[in-house]
């Protein structure tokens, strides 16, 4: 088989048209791969990730190389973090729902016992946070809060990174506003030379195997899984212009779609929602003189996300997960001092859009329904962005006896909510009997037929939070004998909260024998602000009217509606301004040895405690003077987290390894959070033998979701066939642990009142395998060509579940040019 022959049959495979001539096409010299491992070289391996600094015991770096090998097949970048001790992902993806197969967006994480939402997610220094409330939204008809929102606020594509950094313990000052620990993207720079890089992958659900819900007593109906596309495209230039000035250009597209289907009572009809994630970027480095060097970045990150009910028309919702980040940096040195200086802005709009107005009909009466009551219309559109300007500033002094680094940081942030228009649901509707309804014109609630006669009204509002903050810091690093010591604190302070916090930093690394060190560590950190709260309580409650539907002193419905007028029940409010509220804190201390070991290698063996503090909780109910439900912010809460940890890396030749084994712990400590949703006071469940409400079971909820206690991982990254083939190939074993769940089944009481059983339930031990394979087919002068592979779960083993269908064994296809 020659080797054109060769290069159209993989293009064939991947669904790329091709048009065939009489003659074959002359693609000149090609060279398939010849074990030439020179730097063009598309192909390489290396360890997932380098963390063996005795002084930054907690900062584990992946490089560019181990970034590319082991990305997913898809544009989720904090996939890449589940190979590290510290860090939990989340189990529920496992989950073949299609909310799950449908979104693309990064998925959340936890550090060190943090919640998801306690990290500080950076991309080039510059922080892509949220400080919106970012919990999970009361299901997909949450008036007030948009469903699918992570805590970050930019999404990037792998194929743009040059390294991550990640932090989990004995953290510089340089960093802060965490709990739970810092993850730093870093984009790679732009090359000296001219270069252009296309990659494409693709998946759809044939190449996904599925496990059917283990048997259950339930007889709520499950959802099977459904049809499904993805794809994904990048494109980027390396683009020398000058010998100083070099200046990276680069977009990026991912797309899913997937099949819904509509109740049979709307009549079954199968249509597709889906998913879209772009990436725009231009990237310039300017090397002014030896001593000064200047880089900017623009990247804009438009996500959309749509969802349609499938008991429910015309109420398609389109959910926003967009961030745009600017920066301007200055990099130099003078005398013994290397110094930087950044500008950014950052920019979130997490909106919605959504029908204003929605009803539930009776189906007796409609042509395209045929339930006891049908649902028309959407929840209505919801403005929410996030704006943040920083300038940041960095000092490395090198003095007699050490190091001294010192910096500052002031950031705006400017937090909007608002509902342009107000929203209106209109229920309880009922049939005329012994004359029709007279509606008045364009009033959408009333029909001959029948009737709504009540409605809730969820105001237009408009809530706008600005925060200004500043924070200093410094740290001094000297030997003292055989003794590496890191003295440091941060100050920082912000004019919400009104709090001056000051977080101490200390870290002393005994080399005990050559090459072994003993590393000590205190710190404590300082949460984010959180301007979720604020944002609540700037939003109105919603209002109940009712309407009078029968005509004139007879009983029958009938006639012209009444006028509508205010209902006497209203929700519980929340009041949060006037809670005197210390910043949530965490308190740490660690303990690490690290060792050489064969194979060129090193160990490490850790230890993190943790106690997070004055952590924002809700109060039980109050009742005001006027007699209104309410509650207010508390710090309340707390947890405990320890964890422990096995490492070790090394390599031979061309194989590289890691391996890490972590058993932690986290304790929730009368932790209730702060954003429960009223409403859930009213949901009654049964849950360890007795009935109580929601709000009352969350109580006792664990964060279990992330906190697997028993998780292990070993890798191996290799090339193969004179360079030609790479393979990275990693175990991941996550031991069994209980969770909080609705056990499918429900209790009837003696009046005959049913509720949904709550309970604990196991999860059971699982292990993976993922395997990923990058084959370069072709060779031709500066032209590079490859074939990746992307396996996860190769075993196809799940733990199984009575509520979802599982995702096992799934595969990407991609390929590669690059020049």
């Amino acid at each position: 088989m020659n080797n054109n022959v060769i290069a159209l049959a993989i293009l064939s495979a991947l669904g790329s048209p091709i048009s065939y001539a009489n003659e074959p096409v002359d693609l000149g010299d090609i060279e398939i791969s010849d074990g030439n491992s020179s730097n063009d070289n598309l192909v390489n391996a290396d360890t997932i990730y380098e963390s063996y600094d005795p002084v930054d015991s907690g900062t584990s770096v992946m490089s560019e190389t181990s970034v590319q090998n082991n990305k997913p097949g898809g544009s989720d970048t904090t996939d890449l973090l589940k190979s590290s001790p510290f860090i939990q992902m989340d189990n529920s993806l496992d989950d073949a729902t299609q909310e799950n197969v449908q979104s693309i967006r990064p998925q959340d994480f936890s550090i060190s016992g943090g919640n998801y939402y306690d990290n500080n997610i950076q991309v080039d220094g510059v922080s892509a946070t949220s400080i919106h409330d970012v919990t999970a939204p009361s299901g997909d008809l949450d008036w007030n809060n948009v469903v699918g929102q992570t805590s970050q606020t930019l999404y990037v594509s792998p194929d743009l990174i040059g390294s991550v950094e990640i932090m989990d313990s004995n953290i510089s000052a340089e960093y802060g506003d965490f709990v739970g620990g810092v993850v730093n993207y870093k984009i790679r720079k732009p090359k000296k030379e001219f270069g252009f890089n296309l990659s494409t992958s693709f998946q759809n659900d044939s190449m996904v195997e599925y496990h059917d819900p283990t048997e259950s007593d339930s007889d709520k109906t499950v959802i099977p899984p459904p049809e499904f596309t993805k794809q994904k495209t990048s494109l980027s230039f390396d683009l020398p212009l000058t010998e100083k000035l070099s200046v990276l250009a680069s977009y990026s597209l991912s797309q899913s779609s997937v099949e819904y289907t509509q109740d049979k009572d709307y009549g079954g009809t199968t249509g597709n929602n889906g998913d879209t994630s772009k990436n725009f970027l231009l990237k310039g480095l300017y090397e002014y003189k030896d001593n000064l060097t200047f880089e900017g970045q623009v990247i804009h990150s438009p996500y959309e996300s749509e969802r349609d009910q499938a008991k429910a028309r015309n109420d398609l919702m389109i959910s926003k997960s967009s961030g745009t980040q600017g920066y301007l940096s200055a990099t130099g040195f003078f005398g013994e001092t290397d110094w930087n200086s950044k500008l950014s802005v950052m920019h979130n709009d997490a909106s919605r859009e959504s029908s204003n107005e929605r009803y539930q009909l009776r189906g007796e009466f409609l042509d395209w329904c045929t339930a006891t009551n049908c649902n028309d219309g959407g929840i209505g559109d919801l403005d929410q962005t996030q704006t943040d300007y920083t300038w940041t500033t960095s000092f490395s002094t090198g003095l007699n006896s050490g190091t001294l680094s010192y910096g500052s940081e002031f950031k705006y942030t400017d937090a909007t909510k608002s509902r342009p228009e107000d929203t209106h649901y209109f229920y309880s509707a009922q049939k005329a009997k012994t004359d029709n309804y007279i509606c008045a014109p364009n009033d959408k609630s009333c029909t001959p037929d029948m009737a709504n006669k009540r409605r809730l009204t969820y105001s237009a509002f408009d809530a706008d939070v600005g925060v200004y903050s500043h924070a200093f810091w410094g740290e001094y690093l000297t030997q003292l004998g055989p003794v590496e010591m890191r003295v440091g604190t941060r100050y920082s302070y912000d004019d919400f909260s009104g709090n001056h916090n000051f977080a101490p930093r200390l870290t002393a690394s005994w080399e005990l024998i050559e090459e072994t060190y003993l590393t000590l560590g205190a710190n404590r950190y300082y949460a984010n602000k959180m301007i979720g709260y604020a944002i609540q309580e700037q939003t109105p409650a919603y209002t109940c009217y009712q309407r009078d539907l029968k005509n004139g002193s007879d009983s029958n419905y009938g006639g012209a509606p009444g006028e509508w007028y205010e209902c006497s029940n209203q929700p519980s409010v929340k009041q949060y301004s006037n809670s005197d509220l210390d910043t949530p804190y965490s308190d740490e201390l660690t303990a690490v040895i690290t060792i050489p070991t064969f194979l060129d290698g090193h160990a490490r063996f850790k230890t993190v405690y943790r106690q997070n503090r004055d952590q924002f909780a809700r109060s039980e109910e109050l009742t005001n003077a006027n007699g209104d439900d309410y509650y207010e912010m508390t710090n309340n809460g707390s947890t405990d987290y320890e964890g422990y940890s096995i490492e070790w890396s090394g390599h031979y030749k061309k194989h590289f390894f890691n391996a890490n084994v972590t058993w932690s712990e986290t304790k929730n400590n009368g932790l209730i959070d702060y954003s429960t949703d009223p409403e859930d006071e009213a949901e009654l469940v049964y849950y360890k033998g007795q009935i109580m409400t929601m709000s009352d079971m969350y109580e006792d909820d664990a964060r279990q979701n992330y906190a697997a206690p028993f998780r292990a991982s070993v890798s191996w990254s290799t090339l193969w066939f004179d360079d030609a083939l790479m393979t990275s190939a990693t175990v991941y074993h996550r031991g069994k642990y209980e969770y909080l769940t609705d056990t499918r089944a429900n209790y009837v009481d003696a009046d005959g009142n049913k509720y949904d059983i709550y309970g604990e339930q196991e999860k059971k031990a699982k292990t993976t395998v993922d395997l990923n394979a990058t084959y370069r087919f072709l060779k031709y002068k500066q032209h590079n060509a490859s074939i990746d592979l992307r396996i996860k779960n190769l075993l196809d083993n799940v733990e199984g579940s009575e509520s979802n269908y599982q995702i096992g064994r799934s595969f990407w296809l991609g390929l590669n040019y690059s020049m």
